[in-house]
């Protein structure tokens, strides 16, 4: 007998369907930052200002070090030398700032802020997006793992969009979710969802939801901030003229 193809296609999106509103639905699965990321790989990390975002990515950087000895770049084009020089000092002997992506190690992790905004969506046509979307796809022969800070992916190149293995959010707001990529908004709904759920303040500052785009599943963890972190250091894109905010340690808090 012959298979009725036009039922099995109905049933095979129907499975998918529910295997995606499963995902949304399900409470996220408990684990550590370290173990929720993958290495090598892309990961984009979103969320509303001042919300940890560049915090939780130093702290990425931290576990690798720490756990395999790798170093990390902090990729910052728009600095001329003596900011970088500045810069330089807030952080670890095993953090490079960079300029040029050229200066990218193999086998590394790469903190990549929107700030730089070299990886802007606007920018998609341009030799630079290009360059950026051949970095990313030899990531993996690099043994990189290249993060990404954006508020949320709109902002963002669709070559880094498309090629993402993990989507950490610390705290969106409800607007991150209308002006998302259509593609992404029910994820940031359910990170939104997640955050509300949460009734302290520091309980919020403190969590990660990650969604695994391999094994599509949300995971939920909490970071801490590395060693060197400080508010200064946070605030590094308030002044480019090489003087960046006093430093303020923060306190119990998230940046």
């Amino acid at each position: 007998m012959t298979p009725d193809w036009a039922e099995k296609l109905k049933k095979y999106r129907k499975d998918k369907t529910e295997a995606y509103a499963k995902t949304i639905l399900s409470p996220p699965i408990p684990t550590n930052l370290y173990a929720a990321m993958r290495f090598p790989g892309v990961a984009i990390i979103m969320g509303d200002i001042r919300s940890g975002k560049t915090g939780v990515a130093h702290e990425i950087a931290h576990e690798y070090n720490k756990r395999r000895g790798l170093p990390a770049v902090l990729h910052l084009p728009h600095l001329n030398d003596k900011q970088r020089k500045v810069v330089q000092k807030m952080v670890p002997p095993w953090m490079t700032v960079s300029t040029k992506r050229s200066q990218w190690p193999q086998r590394s992790v790469v903190i990549y802020d929107e700030a730089a905004q070299s990886a802007h969506a606007r920018r998609n046509q341009s030799a630079d997006a290009m360059e950026l979307d051949d970095l990313l796809s030899i990531a993996g022969q690099r043994e990189q793992l290249v993060l990404f800070i954006s508020h949320y992916s709109r902002k963002l190149d669709i070559n880094v969009c498309t090629g993402v293995h993990r989507i950490i959010w610390k705290r969106p707001t409800f607007a991150h979710q209308l002006w998302e990529r259509d593609e992404m908004a029910d994820f940031t709904g359910r990170a939104f969802d997640f955050f509300t759920s949460i009734p302290k303040p520091l309980a919020q500052k403190k969590a990660c939801l990650i969604l695994d785009m391999d094994n599509f599943g949300f995971h939920q963890c909490t970071n801490k901030l590395p060693p060197w972190w400080n508010n200064e250091l946070s605030c590094i894109f308030r002044d480019f003229n090489g003087k960046p905010a006093p430093t303020t340690m923060s306190k119990g808090g998230l940046i």
